[in-house]
């Protein structure tokens, strides 16, 4: 059939013909050097990938920053529109305010939708770029190669790899950068409203980053076991769905069936390891901001009955500390998508630092010029 991978054998019917040619035809340009994407780069990695996407990445993490930036806003104002409006009992200073908050929200919206479609958009290109590099080097390669490499991993490093650093870029990317934009500004406001309080948050920052570090050490481990067993799952489906004849003529199901479900478990055992470690770090960044904010709460409550701070102070930096650790949580979204990238990343580019062992020709063959020889050297 004109298919390939897991179902490559299985002929294509009518109906599947069909629909393929009643799609729509993608004239989109991506604009990616067809030459530079099937270069052959022994010194791939993130780098030299994003490089010829570097300013459209830049635009986006500069629209990144505004929306950061944004989030930043409004705590500043709620604080003006307690202490000079409600304090003051001035209708038209909290209507103003109010006003000017609206603004930064609607703002923030547009930049926002903005970055999604830059980002998008530009991940797409890059994603782009990296599966006909890919799928190139995988031309270049040898038979050897292909002799000692089951078949489902190679399909592993073109599906799960690649797709695993598409959802990183696609949506993590964007979290990670502004959950980290939020926290150190965050910071900084703190230290500018109240150096006082800001030490009360300072303190967990110890703990935070230890249990950070400890985490790391163990979860990548297992982020690389889990890849290693899904590569093993894969490549046992690969040549049980393409050999499923010879299985049939030998009696070999239950066998087969057996050996595949211990090789799955073991693939889930490995990712529940992994998971466990998330569900215990970050409920403990949880609970470590939530004790944060009640120590706040309590030595904030008692400068306001003292004078010594105003109510729009406290309920701003209570809404910054909420802003600091929110982040954390959309992290934990973003770390499992992180981790997995990071190991698709290695992976893949191991496969680019592969010898090339097939000869590129000058120029294109045609079929009737070809010409072969058989010489027997010492056969017998």
């Amino acid at each position: 059939g004109p298919g390939g991978g897991l179902l490559g054998g299985a002929p294509a019917d009518g109906e599947l013909l069909e629909r393929l040619a009643a799609l729509p035809r993608v004239d989109v340009d991506p604009k990616v050097s067809p030459e530079q994407a099937r270069a052959w780069d022994p010194d791939f990695g993130l780098r030299t990938l994003v490089r010829p996407f570097r300013l459209p990445l830049l635009g986006g993490l500069a629209l990144v920053g505004a929306d950061a930036l944004a989030q930043l806003a409004v705590p500043v104002l709620v604080r003006h529109g307690v202490d000079s409006g409600v304090s003051r009992s001035a209708p038209a200073v909290l209507l103003a305010t109010s006003g000017v908050a609206a603004v930064v929200v609607l703002l923030g919206w547009l930049v926002n939708v903005a970055q999604v479609r830059v980002t998008g958009r530009t991940g797409e290109r890059l994603l782009h770029a990296l599966r006909v590099r890919t799928y190139a080097q995988l031309q270049r390669l040898g038979l050897d190669y292909y002799e000692r490499e089951q078949g489902g991993r190679i399909m592993t490093r073109m599906t799960t790899d690649v797709d695993a650093l598409s959802a990183f870029l696609q949506t993590g990317l964007v979290t990670f950068v502004v959950s980290l934009l939020t926290m150190l500004g965050v910071l900084v406001a703190l230290l500018v409203i109240d150096a006082g309080l800001a030490v009360t948050l300072l303190l967990a920052l110890p703990v935070l980053v230890a249990a950070t570090a400890v985490f790391r050490a163990r979860s990548l481990p297992a982020y690389l076991d889990a890849r290693e067993r899904v590569s093993a799952v894969n490549a046992y489906l690969q040549e049980n769905v393409a050999l499923i004849r010879v299985t049939q003529a030998y009696g070999r199901e239950a066998r087969n069936a057996r050996d595949f479900a211990r090789l799955a478990w073991a693939f889930r055992d490995s990712r529940l390891r992994a998971q466990r470690l998330m569900a215990t770090f970050f409920p403990f960044v949880e609970f470590l901001g939530t004790a944060a904010t009640a120590l706040i709460l309590v030595i904030g409550a008692g400068q306001v009955r003292d004078g010594r701070l105003t109510a729009g102070v406290l309920i701003a930096f209570l809404l910054y500390v909420e802003l600091f650790f929110s982040p954390i949580q959309q992290l934990s979204q973003a770390f499992d998508g992180y981790q997995q990238a990071v190991v698709g990343l290695g992976r893949l580019r191991t496969l680019m630092r592969e010898p090339v062992g097939t000869p590129v020709a000058e120029r294109p063959v045609p079929v009737r010029e070809l010409r072969g020889e058989i010489e027997f050297d010492r056969v017998s």
